[in-house]
C-alpha cells in the first residue's frame, strides 16, 4: 500500500468528488418538490388563466420576444415606445435596457411573488401596474451614477381587471463581454415575504463563519507555537475564503458593502486565494520546475491584482480569460509534478494531497457541467461544498505539520540542552585538567631546579663533593625530567588523536621485549612509593603485530598508575596466550577505584582521584590514551576493580600472522 499512495489517495479524491455532487443535487426542501411550470410568450402576453399557480408550483417566463435597448421604459410610455426583437440581442450592446412582461391570469385577488434573476450583478428596478414595487442598486444611464446589486430581485403583486403588467429596468456597466442582460421571471403562489434566497444566504454565513474559525484557529497556532509560513498563509486563504463565500452566497448583502466595491471584491478574492493557496502550497514545491510554477502563479496573479485595484472593471474583466487560461498552463502542470515529486507522502502531505485532489476534480466538474458537453441540464456546482472539504483537510495536514514542527523542535531543544550540559561539563573538565596540569608539570620542574641548584653548591665545594650523592640527585633530575617527558608527550597525543594525526606502525615483535625494555628505560619513574614489582611472562610467547613505542606507552601509562594509587605494595604485570592473542594484565593492591567510576575510567578529562599518598595526582588523560593505541592495534581493554583492593587492567594484541 506505501508503494501505490498516489493512487489511493486519488481514489479516495474521486469517491469523494462524487458524492458530494449526489449531495448537492439532491433536493433538502421540506415536503413535496415544487413543480415547475415553463410559459412562453404569445403576442406579448402570459397567459397564467389555465395555469393553476399554488404553494407548490412554480411558474418559469423566459425573456419575450421584445426588450428595450438602452432605455429606461416609462410606464405612461410603454405603449407608445417601439421594442426591439431579442433576436437582435446579440448585435446591439446594451449597458443598460428595459423588459416587459404582461401576464394574464383569472385570480384577482391573489397576491403572486414573482422573482427576476439575470446573469451577473445589476442594478434592477421594478414596476408593477404602473407602481415601483422593488428596487436593488441605482439604476443610471452612465457608469458613475450606477450602483450594481445582486443578480436577483424579488417582489409582490396582484392582478389587476385580470393583468399584471411589470417592467423590469436593468443595468450593468461593468463587464466587458456582456451589457445589461435578459431576465428570466418566476412566479409563485405566496402571500407571505419570504426570501427564496434566504436559505443560500444563511449558509453562505455559516460557510463563512466555518472558515473564519479555522482562520482563527490557524492564526492562533502560527502566533502562539509554530510560526510556521504555511500556517499563515493556510490562514490568510481560509480568511480569503470566507470573503468570496459571503460575496457569492448574496450573504454580503446584510452588510454595510457598496455593490459596486463588492463587484470588484469578487474578482480581487480570487486574485488573492490564488496567491496565498499558491504560497502555501509553496512548501512542497521541490524542484526548480514547481518554483518557477510558484513563482510565475503568484507574479500573474500579483500583476492582475494591481489591475483590478488600479484599473476600469471593464479593463480587468476584459483580461479575466488570459488570466484564468494562464492559471490553467501554470497550475495543472505544477500540481501534476508535485503529486509525482509526493507519491510516497508522510500523514501530513496524505492530507493536503487528499484535499487538492478533491478542490481541482471538483473545480473540473463545475467547468464540464457550465460548459454544457454532456447536454443542458440543471447546474449544481460542486466547487463550494469541496472547498469545505479542502479547508479540512488542510487543516488536518497543518496540525500533522505543526505538531512535527512542535516535536521536532522539543527535540532539538533537549539535544541543545544537553550539548550544553555536556560542553559546561567538558569545559569545567578541561579548567580542571588545566589546573592539575600546570601543578603537574610544575612539580617535576621545582624538584629539577631545587636538585639542580644544591648539585651545583656541591659542586663548588670540590674537597667536599660526594660523588655518590651527586650521582643521585642527578638520577632524580633525570626521572623527573622523563616525568616532565610523558606529560607533554600524553598531551600531545591526545591532539594528534582528536585531528586523527596519531599514526601506528606496527610490526613483528613480542610482548616480553616490550615489557622488559619499558621497565628498563622508565625504571626511575616506576620506583616510587616503596612498591615491589613482579613481572611474570609466560615463556614462549608468540609474535604480536604492532608498534612497540605505542606498546610501551600503554604499559608505563598503566604501571605509572599502579604506582601511584599503590603504597608498601605489590605491582604485577604479566602476559600470557589466550585464545588467539596475548593477554597482558597490570594488577596492584592500592586503593582500588570506585564503582560509580569505573564506566568513565577510560573518558578524557576523568576526575582524578586521591592518589596512594594522599595526593591530587594524573592529568586525567593516560587511560584514554591506552584505550585508543590498544584499539587502534585491533585489541581491548578493560578494568576491573573494588574500591579499596587494588585494580587489574587487561588488554590484548593481536597474535601476528604472515
Amino acid at each position: 500500500m506505501s508503494r501505490n499512495k498516489l493512487l489511493f489517495i486519488m481514489l479516495a479524491a474521486l469517491l469523494t468528488t462524487a458524492a458530494l455532487a449526489v449531495l448537492v443535487s439532491l433536493d433538502w426542501q421540506t415536503g413535496e418538490a415544487q413543480k415547475v411550470i415553463t410559459v412562453t410568450e404569445q403576442n406579448g402576453v402570459y397567459d397564467l388563466t389555465g395555469i393553476p399557480v399554488t404553494e407548490e408550483t412554480v411558474v418559469r417566463l423566459s425573456p419575450g420576444s421584445g426588450y428595450y435597448p438602452n432605455t429606461y421604459l416609462s410606464p405612461k410610455d410603454a405603449d407608445s415606445t417601439a421594442p426591439e426583437n431579442t433576436n437582435r440581442y446579440d448585435e446591439i450592446r446594451a449597458d443598460y435596457l428595459s423588459q416587459r412582461f404582461i401576464l394574464k391570469t383569472s385570480e384577482n385577488s391573489s397576491v403572486f411573488m414573482f422573482t427576476f434573476t439575470l446573469s451577473g450583478r445589476h442594478a434592477m428596478r421594478v414596476y408593477v401596474n404602473g407602481e415601483l414595487a422593488a428596487q436593488s442598486g441605482q439604476n443610471g444611464t452612465t457608469k458613475q451614477d450606477t450602483v450594481v446589486w445582486e443578480n436577483n430581485i424579488t417582489f409582490h403583486g396582484a392582478a389587476v381587471n385580470g393583468e399584471i403588467d411589470i417592467i423590469l429596468h436593468s443595468a450593468q456597466f461593468y463587464h466587458d463581454k456582456r451589457g445589461a442582460s435578459l431576465a428570466e421571471l418566476t412566479v409563485s403562489k405566496s402571500e407571505s415575504a419570504a426570501d427564496p434566497f434566504l436559505l443560500e444566504r444563511i449558509m453562505g454565513i455559516a460557510l463563512m463563519g466555518a472558515f473564519l474559525c479555522a482562520a482563527v484557529l490557524l492564526l492562533g497556532i502560527y502566533l502562539m507555537l509554530s510560526h510556521t509560513r504555511a500556517t499563515l498563509y493556510f490562514a490568510l486563504a481560509c480568511i480569503v475564503m470566507a470573503l468570496r463565500e459571503c460575496l457569492q452566497s448574496q450573504a454580503w448583502v446584510y452588510f454595510p458593502i457598496p455593490g459596486n466595491l463588492s463587484f470588484m471584491l469578487e474578482y480581487l478574492s480570487m486574485v488573492l486565494l490564488t496567491v496565498f493557496l499558491s504560497l502555501y502550497l509553496g512548501q512542497y514545491a521541490v524542484g526548480r520546475f514547481l518554483r518557477v510554477v510558484l513563482y510565475a502563479a503568484v507574479l500573474g496573479s500579483c500583476v492582475y491584482g494591481v489591475c483590478v485595484l488600479l484599473g476600469d472593471s471593464i479593463f480587468y474583466t476584459s483580461i479575466l480569460l488570459y488570466y484564468q487560461i494562464l492559471l490553467i498552463l501554470w497550475i495543472v502542470p505544477g500540481i501534476t509534478v508535485l503529486f509525482w515529486h509526493m507519491r510516497n507522502p508522510i500523514k501530513e502531505q496524505s492530507a493536503a494531497m487528499f484535499g487538492i485532489a478533491v478542490f481541482f476534480l471538483a473545480a473540473l466538474s463545475d467547468i464540464l457541467m457550465y460548459s454544457d458537453i454532456f447536454g443542458d441540464g440543471p447546474n449544481t456546482p460542486v466547487s463550494e461544498a469541496a472547498m469545505m472539504v479542502f479547508v479540512l483537510a488542510q487543516t488536518v495536514s497543518l496540525f500533522l505539520m505543526n505538531n512535527r514542527v512542535m516535536a521536532e523542535t522539543k527535540t532539538a531543544e533537549q539535544k541543545l540542552t544537553a550539548e550544553k550540559n555536556t560542553l559546561e561539563s567538558l569545559n569545567r573538565l578541561k579548567t580542571e585538567f588545566l589546573g592539575n596540569v600546570s601543578h603537574e608539570l610544575k612539580t617535576p620542574l621545582t624538584v629539577m631546579s631545587g636538585y639542580a641548584q644544591t648539585t651545583k653548591q656541591l659542586a663548588g665545594k670540590p674537597d667536599t663533593l660526594d660523588g655518590g650523592e651527586v650521582s643521585r640527585r642527578m638520577t632524580l633530575i633525570s626521572s623527573e625530567a622523563e616525568r616532565l617527558s610523558l606529560m607533554v608527550g600524553q598531551i600531545l597525543d591526545v591532539t594528534r588523536m582528536e585531528e586523527g594525526r596519531m599514526v601506528m606502525e606496527p610490526v613483528r615483535c613480542y610482548v616480553d621485549e616490550i615489557i622488559h625494555n619499558a621497565v628498563e628505560t622508565h625504571y626511575p619513574i616506576l620506583n616510587k612509593n616503596q612498591n615491589r614489582l613482579d613481572i611474570r611472562i609466560e615463556s614462549g610467547l608468540p609474535a604480536v603485530h604492532a608498534d612497540p613505542a605505542r606498546i610501551s606507552q600503554v604499559i608505563v601509562n598503566l604501571i605509572s598508575n599502579a604506582v601511584r594509587f599503590t603504597t608498601d605494595g605489590v605491582i604485577v604485570i604479566s602476559a600470557k596466550k589466550e585464545n588467539s592473542g596475548i593477554l597482558v594484565h597490570v594488577s596492584d593492591t592500592g586503593v582500588g577505584i570506585a564503582a560509580e567510576r569505573l564506566p568513565h575510567i577510560f573518558e578524557r578529562y576523568n576526575k582524578k582521584q586521591k592518589s596512594g599518598g594522599g595526593q591530587d595526582t594524573g592529568t586525567g588523560l593516560g587511560l584514554y590514551i591506552c584505550k585508543h593505541i590498544v584499539e587502534q592495534h585491533g585489541g581491548e581493554i578493560w578494568i576491573e576493580s573494588e574500591d579499596g583492593h587494588g585494580a587489574d587492567v587487561f588488554f590484548t594484541l593481536p597474535v601476528y600472522k604472515d
